[in-house]
């Protein structure tokens, strides 16, 4: 699926009255240190991208509070990066990320995925993988370490 012609945020499911949450879940151009190297996602990395099932977790585990294949969650792509919307539950556990979120306890997200194409560069002395192509984006996620800085999280 090419998320350029699907912008399914808009068609998120309202079935539920638990609180809608948002997020920038992978941003471009901008360059993180992993440890042993770098790593910068490319505008156009997401192009054919496999998104057709993708879980909302917190910190990238436990069981999924959205999912794009339940039309809980949409994603879009736009010149800043991934961005999810998705309508929670009303559980007691998403209302308790609503209220981090709100009170900017959990402020960023990540997302889990495969990589298709990639290239190496040096940087600073240590490589810098430069993600070109994504294969699959498995989850998105709220987190309280995040690997891109310039990532985000809200709640409404």
């Amino acid at each position: 699926m090419n998320i350029r012609k699907r912008n399914n945020t808009e068609a998120v499911s309202a079935a539920s009255n638990g609180p809608t949450v948002s997020g920038y879940a992978a941003v471009f151009n901008q360059v993180t240190d992993l440890g042993k190297m770098y790593e910068r996602i490319e505008p156009g990395a997401f192009d054919g991208a496999d998104m057709s099932d993708v879980r909302l977790l917190i910190n990238h585990e436990g069981l999924p509070l959205a999912r794009t294949a339940s039309g809980t969650m949409g994603l879009m792509v736009d010149s800043r990066g991934l961005k999810y919307v998705a309508t929670l539950d009303t559980t007691e556990q998403a209302h308790a990320l609503a209220s981090a979120a709100r009170r900017g306890d959990v402020s960023q997200s990540s997302f889990a995925f495969t990589i298709d194409r990639q290239r190496f560069e040096e940087h600073n002395g240590k490589p810098l993988r430069i993600i070109e192509r994504v294969g699959t984006v498995l989850d998105v996620s709220p987190v309280t370490y995040p690997a891109y800085p310039g990532t985000e999280f809200k709640a409404k």
